[in-house]
C-alpha cells in the first residue's frame, strides 16, 4: 500500500458504517440495464436449450398401447388406450455473439496500444519511464484485450490497482526512493464480482464498491476463537474505494456475536486503510448494450431454424417411396441391382416423395438472416469460403474491404473504452507521484495520451515499395536487416559470412575462366 499507510480496526465514525448500504443502492443504479448479456454470450445458456414451455420444450408424442402380440389394448369401455411421452428435439446453439465480440476486439487492436507524450525536462522523462515500466510489468498490452472483450460481452469490467513492496533498486535511477510498485487485477461479473460505481451529479466517480466471496486466510482462521477446524467456508466481503481510503466490510461469521449497526445492510467494518494516490485506484469500463443487441432476435431465429431442420432430417432424411395405382414390384434388397417396376393402368405411378422447395426455402432464409447479422453489427465475414473470392488483394485493398469493421472498432475506441483508457493512464501518473513524491509537480504538468493503430493485414512488398518511393528509389533496409527478416535464416552474421565467401569463390572462378579464355 502507499506510503504512510494507516490502518484502524472497528474504530470508524459515520458515515462509514452506512457506506455499504449507500454504495450498494446507488451503485446498482449505475449498472448496465441490459440484464441478459452474459446469458446470451454463453452459447450453453441460450433459450434453444431451455425445455420450459414458451422456449423449446420436448416434443409430445401419443402412442397406442399394445400387448406383446402387437394388438391394441382396450380400456373397460372398449376404447383404445394411448400413452403420451416426451421425445428430445434437436438443440443447436450458434455462438454468433461470441464471434461478433471476438472480431470486434481483434479490429480494435488494443494489444498494440502506444503511449504518446513529449517530456520537456528530466522529471517528466522519469515520470514517463515509470509509467511505461509499470505498464510493462503488468503486461498491460495483454490485459487490454481481455478488458475490451469483457466490456463488450459483460458490459462491466474494472481494473483494480493495488500496491506491493519492492526491494531497493527495483525502480533504478527512475525512482531511487520508490518503496512499492503497483499491480493490476481484473474485476468483472463473470469472475464473481458485483461492481458498484457511484457517480456524483457531474459524472465523477466518488466511490467504487466491489462485493465478492473470498476464502479466509490461514492466519485469520487460526486467530479466530470460533473456528472449529471443520470448515473453511468462503465469506462475503464488500470493499469500497474512495480517493483517500479503502473500506473493507464483511458479513458476520459463524458463532460471531456482533451488534449490527442500523442501515448497514448487515455489513461489519473489518478495516479502514488510507492511501496517498489522490484518486480512486480503480478504472471502470462500462457499455449500455452489447454489440449483438440489435440482432439478438435474429440469432435466436437462426438457432430455431437450424434445430428444426435437424428434427426434420431425423424424421424424413430417408426417402419415402410412393406407388400409385396398379404397380407390381418386388422389394429391393440392399446391394441388389437392376430391379424394375411394372406399372399398369391410367394414373399409375411410382416415385420418391420429396418437398422440392424445402431446401431452397430454408437456405434462403438462413443466408438472409446471416447476412443481416453481419451487416447490422459491422462484423466482417472472414470464413474460408468468404475469402476465396477476394483473390490476392493488397493490404490497402483489404483495408477497404474491412472498412465497416474498422469504423465499428474506432467507435469503441472513441467511446467509453477510449475515455476509460485515458483515465487509466492518468491514474498511473498519479501512482508514480505517490511512489516518488519528488515527481508530484511533474504529475500536474505532464500528460500522456495514447494511440491504437488500425488492424491491418500486412503486405510487406507494398510497404517496402512505398518506403522506396518516399526515399526517391534509394535502399530502405540494409542487407543484414533483410537477411535477419528471412524466415530461413538462423544466424544473420554467419549467413553474411557464407554469402561473402560464396561471392569470393565465384569471383575467383570467373577470373580463372577469363585467363583461360
Amino acid at each position: 500500500m502507499a506510503k504512510d499507510k494507516k490502518e484502524t480496526k472497528l474504530e470508524v465514525q459515520l458515515p462509514t458504517p452506512v457506506l455499504p448500504a449507500i454504495v450498494q443502492a446507488v451503485g446498482a443504479v449505475g449498472a448496465p440495464t441490459y440484464p441478459t448479456a452474459q446469458k446470451e454470450y454463453d452459447v450453453t445458456q441460450h433459450d434453444i436449450f431451455n425445455e420450459a414451455e414458451g422456449f423449446r420444450p420436448k416434443k409430445k408424442v401419443r402412442t397406442l398401447r399394445k400387448d406383446s402380440e402387437g394388438k391394441p389394448i382396450l380400456d373397460r369401455a372398449g376404447k383404445k388406450i394411448y400413452d403420451t411421452k416426451r421425445i428430445e428435439v434437436n438443440r443447436i446453439g450458434v455462438p454468433l455473439q461470441e464471434l461478433i465480440v471476438k472480431r470486434r476486439v481483434s479490429f480494435m487492436n488494443v494489444s498494440k496500444i502506444q503511449l504518446e507524450a513529449n517530456p520537456k525536462n528530466d522529471q517528466e522523462q522519469r515520470l514517463y519511464d515509470m509509467v511505461k515500466k509499470m505498464r510493462d510489468d503488468n503486461k498491460i498490452s495483454f490485459i487490454e484485450k481481455e478488458i475490451a472483450r469483457r466490456m463488450l460481452s459483460e458490459l462491466q469490467v474494472a481494473k483494480l490497482w493495488y500496491s506491493e513492496p519492492v526491494d531497493p533498486g527495483y525502480w533504478g535511477e527512475i525512482a531511487p526512493r520508490g518503496k512499492f510498485k503497483m499491480r493490476c487485477k481484473i474485476l468483472s461479473p463473470d469472475l464473481g464480482d458485483t461492481l458498484l460505481p457511484v457517480f456524483d451529479d457531474f459524472g465523477k466517480m466518488v466511490y467504487f464498491g466491489r462485493i465478492y466471496e473470498s476464502s479466509r486466510s490461514f492466519a485469520d482462521l487460526i486467530a479466530d476463537p470460533n473456528f472449529s477446524g471443520l470448515t473453511t467456508d468462503r465469506e462475503q466481503r464488500f470493499d469500497i474505494y474512495s480517493a483517500t481510503h479503502i473500506y473493507k466490510f464483511r458479513k458476520a461469521r459463524a458463532g460471531e456475536n456482533v451488534v449490527s449497526i442500523a442501515n448497514n445492510n448487515g455489513w461489519i467494518i473489518d478495516s479502514v486503510l488510507s492511501h496517498s494516490y489522490g484518486k480512486i485506484p480503480v478504472t471502470y469500463y462500462s457499455k449500455p448494450l452489447p454489440p449483438w443487441a440489435p440482432v439478438q432476435a435474429t440469432i435466436a431465429r437462426i438457432e430455431t431454424l437450424i434445430s428444426n431442420v435437424g428434427d426434420t432430417n431425423d424424421y424424413h432424411a430417408s426417402p419415402v417411396f410412393a406407388m400409385f395405382g396398379k404397380v407390381g414390384a418386388k422389394m429391393l434388397e440392399k446391394g441388389e441391382q437392376g430391379k424394375s417396376l411394372q406399372i399398369e393402368g391410367e394414373g399409375a405411378d411410382a416415385r420418391y416423395v420429396t418437398w422440392e422447395q424445402a431446401t431452397e426455402a430454408v437456405e434462403f432464409e438462413l443466408n438472409t438472416l446471416m447476412n443481416f447479422i453481419f451487416t447490422a453489427t459491422q462484423t466482417p465475414q472472414m470464413a474460408m469460403e468468404d475469402l476465396k473470392g477476394l483473390g490476392a488483394l493488397s493490404g490497402v485493398a483489404f483495408d477497404r474491404v474491412f472498412m465497416d469493421a474498422h469504423l465499428a472498432a474506432r467507435d469503441e475506441i472513441d467511446g467509453e473504452y477510449g475515455m476509460s483508457t485515458q483515465r487509466d493512464i492518468n491514474l498511473q501518473i498519479a501512482f508514480c507521484g505517490a511512489i516518488d513524491t519528488s515527481l508530484i509537480p511533474a504529475t500536474k504538468s505532464f500528460s500522456i495520451g495514447f494511440d491504437i493503430p488500425i488492424y491491418r493485414i500486412n503486405d510487406d512488398s507494398e510497404t517496402v515499395g512505398l518506403l522506396q518511393k518516399a526515399a526517391g528509389g534509394a535502399k530502405v533496409i540494409s542487407q543484414k536487416t533483410a537477411i535477419e527478416y528471412s524466415p530461413l535464416t538462423k544466424n544473420a552474421d554467419d549467413e553474411i559470412k557464407q554469402i561473402r565467401e560464396e561471392e569470393r569463390l565465384a569471383a575467383e572462378q570467373e577470373s580463372k575462366e577469363k585467363k583461360v579464355g
